[in-house]
């Protein structure tokens, strides 16, 4: 696959308060060809380039647009499988309070990123750094967390982003595996896992965020059909008779739908490679505001009606896809769900590709090369799925000491640790800045007692309860 390495762009001047700040950065080979580019090329050459010139201005793009793709794409996907699941453990009221406050929260903590990365691109300018003119370079969110606040909390960051997109990875694998089962039980679920493993291994042939338009249109797409697939049937069948509404029915069970529901929210560990691949990084914050606000119209509807038809029996079906009886409607969602997860597959793994390239100083290479020298990443991923298949009860572990950390906890940390004062913020904060930091710390403390106290907790005490029940490299792990 050939390559062409970028033009240099001109570096645009850093705002004061009263312009919308504007991030000049490199563009890595995301910017090898650019809508723009390809449409004059249309103008005139080959059949072929004309094909070419097309296909990349309909596949690649940096807008605020692609980024509320991406963002959508990222923040909705195998969750709303488990979202009646976790209500029939907090309740409807708890349920819905929750999502409320993970959901905004996170979208809080999005704007805290946004804004550490706007200010870390703009040193690299001001500094001279090579980074900045660095036609290969991807900034990663550990590397933000260095420049900004120290390398202790890069150690820490890159340490929470790798354990949190290994399992967010390979939960993907996992969880498709399992809807398959559902679809075709005559295949085992190991089975499954590799054949969808293989396939979701090509996303490594995809460059970066920048190119996933249209993988990103199919993300949404698919998860828009199966959300209101289970909402409109759970609205017409209603609840049976005997349904139960009981939650929540222990403390314990609270807090492990608690944690489930931060999880959902929890994509923050891969959102700086996206927004350093958008035409301004500094507006990424308005991309995840209107898929904060879309993924609300999938995720809250669904969740309420599922359980209302459903109840208690949803406490037994971590999967809502078994909750409802086989149809081809049932099915053909089952079938963009998987296609989805492959879209969340690489989602979740750019950033760890981005992250490799940079550890074995083979970023500034060819493209064909460093596609192949992410393959063995992808069998890593694929070999943890077929032999922890019970990787449901580690992912819980995970959230509560990953997904808790990296969404909510670093950003707020390392933003009060950040910034001493306004002065010379390329992305001026909205509120006064004192107030925001207070407003921070009570955020981290949330979360640490909350998520990483009590959350840890049940799951850890989850994760024991089940010990007796893992089997290792299991053909068909918990079908009986």
């Amino acid at each position: 696959m050939a390559e062409e390495v970028p033009a240099t762009n001109e570096d645009l001047p850093c705002p004061d308060s009263s312009t919308k700040a504007v991030v000049s950065r490199g563009y890595s080979i995301s910017q090898s060809a650019t809508s723009a580019d390809a449409l004059n090329t249309l103008e005139g050459g080959t059949f072929r380039d004309k094909v070419s010139s097309t296909w990349k201005a309909a596949s690649m793009g940096g807008s605020v647009f692609d980024g509320f793709l991406l963002a959508a794409s990222q923040e909705v996907g195998q969750s709303i499988l488990t979202l009646a699941n976790v209500f029939s453990q907090t309740g409807f009221i708890g349920g819905i309070l929750l999502e409320l406050i993970f959901a905004t929260l996170a979208l809080y903590t999005n704007y805290l990123l946004v804004s550490m990365h706007a200010q870390h691109r703009h040193n690299l300018k001001e500094t001279g750094d090579t980074k900045h003119h660095d036609p290969y370079h991807i900034v990663s969110y550990h590397e933000i967390m260095e420049s900004l606040v120290g390398k202790w909390l890069k150690n820490f960051s890159v340490t929470v982003v790798f354990f949190a997109l290994i399992g967010l990875s390979t939960v993907q694998i996992i969880a498709t595996a399992s809807n398959c089962y559902i679809l075709n039980d005559s295949v085992s679920k190991r089975t499954w896992s590799l054949i969808w493993g293989g396939l979701f291994s090509l996303i490594a042939f995809v460059p970066t965020f920048r190119h996933y338009r249209i993988l990103s249109m199919i993300g949404i797409l698919t998860t828009t059909y199966t959300a209101w697939f289970m909402t409109i049937t759970s609205a017409i069948e209603g609840p049976k008779e005997d349904v139960i509404y009981d939650a929540p029915v222990s403390v314990e069970g609270f807090f492990n739908g608690f944690v489930q529901l931060l999880f959902v929210y929890g994509g923050h560990t891969s959102n700086i490679e996206v927004a350093d691949v958008m035409n301004n990084p500094a507006t990424y914050d308005k991309s995840y505001f209107w898929s904060y606000i879309y993924v609300f119209t999938l995720t809250m509807p669904n969740a309420v009606a599922v359980y209302h038809t459903y109840g208690q029996e949803a406490r037994y079906n971590a999967n809502a896809f078994a909750l409802f009886p086989r149809s081809t409607a049932r099915d053909i969602g089952i079938i963009m769900m998987s296609f989805h997860q492959a879209v969340a597959f690489g989602l979740f793994a750019g950033p760890l590709f981005h992250m490799f390239e940079k550890l074995v100083h083979i970023h500034d290479k060819p493209f064909w090369f460093r596609a192949i020298a992410r393959l063995p990443l992808c069998g890593f991923m694929l070999f943890l799925a077929v032999a922890f298949p019970f990787f449901g009860a580690v992912n819980s572990i995970l959230g509560a000491f990953t997904t808790s950390f990296g969404t909510y906890i670093i950003p707020c940390v390392g933003y009060n640790l950040a910034f001493k004062s306004s002065e010379g913020m390329v992305k001026k904060p909205f509120m006064n800045l004192t107030w925001m930091k207070y407003f921070n710390w009570a955020v981290a403390l949330f979360v640490i007692a909350g998520g990483v106290g009590f959350g840890g907790y049940t799951s850890i005490k989850n994760f024991i309860r089940q010990l007796d029940q893992f089997d290792y490299f299991a053909e068909c792990y918990q079908c009986s």
